[in-house]
């Protein structure tokens, strides 16, 4: 099946979800904003398969979230460092920390109206 492309469609959520739309890239970003720059960080972190980070890293290159710079060359070893676009995605991952929190306490009944962020 063919995926369906996004990126001319003049939504700008439409356009965004072109370029972090697939969960694996959300969760690579947070890594990213989290510190993490190499490969097997990511890996661990993510228990992905290493052909599918990969393909993941080369779309948020590609997308101009990620650079990909060479920090040893033999054998030849990249990390991922985040560009301005790539640090710009930070609130929309405060916010939905945030609405995941809140749609977590409403299933255990608790409200999260009026509470803390905190945790």
């Amino acid at each position: 099946m063919q995926r369906t492309s996004f990126g001319k469609m003049p939504c700008p959520i439409a356009r965004s979800l072109e370029r972090v739309g697939e969960w694996w890239s959300i969760l690579i970003i947070r890594d990213a904003l989290h510190g993490f720059t190499r490969f097997d960080e990511f890996q661990k972190s993510l228990n992905i398969a290493p052909n599918m980070l990969t393909r993941r890293l080369s779309a948020l290159v590609d997308a101009g979230l990620l650079e990909r710079r060479r920090y040893s060359k033999r054998p030849p070893r990249y990390k991922y460092i985040l560009t301005e676009k790539g640090r710009d995605f930070r609130p929309v991952l405060i916010t939905i920390t945030v609405w995941g929190n809140r749609q977590e306490d409403s299933e255990d009944g608790r409200s999260g109206v009026g509470r803390s962020a905190k945790r």
